[in-house]
């Protein structure tokens, strides 16, 4: 990971931002706890997840501080990521265009899809639980998949395997085409997704 968390990864020749967000473990148990018990309360809706749950509108009717606290890091970061590739925010700014939490316990996944029309989006890890200890298990991990064959004359032909990580958020580009891997363990894996849109300032 680099040592200046707002340069951007390599991938596929888009660019992907990676950080530890400061502060995060006096989040944790809060914003776990207000995704499980919300779980418990709502059916939640079906997505691209797989024998697992996705938050619905339930989502927005029950707001959390901790949640906020999230959104307004994560717009920090993606504004101060991003701004090298929108004229430093001169003409546009970015704005949140969705969020929702994710639970995946034993068996659960995200089948491959994009979230365009936004343009950038995010993944937030509140709690990974249990990771793989074996090489090559992928279990739970989110995988980027290679848009262009062509780019295996650079080197770059395979797909993006990224680890989760308490408190890890990933800011990639929306068209990007991705997945998760089934998840075998028995506790839960609690994360929130959200979608930027950039537009022009009023």
């Amino acid at each position: 990971m680099s040592t200046d968390p707002f340069a951007p990864h390599t991938l596929f020749g888009f660019p992907i931002f990676i950080t530890l967000l400061a502060g995060h473990e006096a989040h944790r148990e809060p914003l776990r706890q207000h995704i499980l018990g919300l779980k418990q309360r709502f059916p939640g809706v079906v997505r691209s997840n797989r024998h697992a749950w996705h938050s619905g509108a339930e989502w927005a009717q029950h707001p959390s501080e901790h949640v906020a606290w999230l959104i307004e890091k994560a717009t920090k970061f993606g504004h101060r990521a991003l701004g090298r590739y929108h004229e430093d925010w001169a003409r546009t700014e970015l704005k949140l265009a969705g969020c929702w939490a994710n639970v995946l316990g034993h068996g659960g996944w995200n089948a491959p899809h994009h979230h365009a029309p936004t343009h950038w989006s995010g993944v937030y890890y509140v709690a990974v639980g249990a990771l793989p200890t074996e090489a090559g298990d992928y279990s739970g991990m989110i995988e980027f998949l290679n848009p262009n064959p062509a780019l295996a004359l650079l080197g770059q032909s395979g797909n993006y395997v990224h680890p989760p990580k308490d408190g890890l958020l990933i800011i990639f580009p929306a068209s990007v085409t991705h997945f998760v891997h089934p998840r075998f363990a028995d506790d839960e894996r609690i994360s929130i997704a959200f979608n930027f849109s950039v537009v022009p300032r009023p």
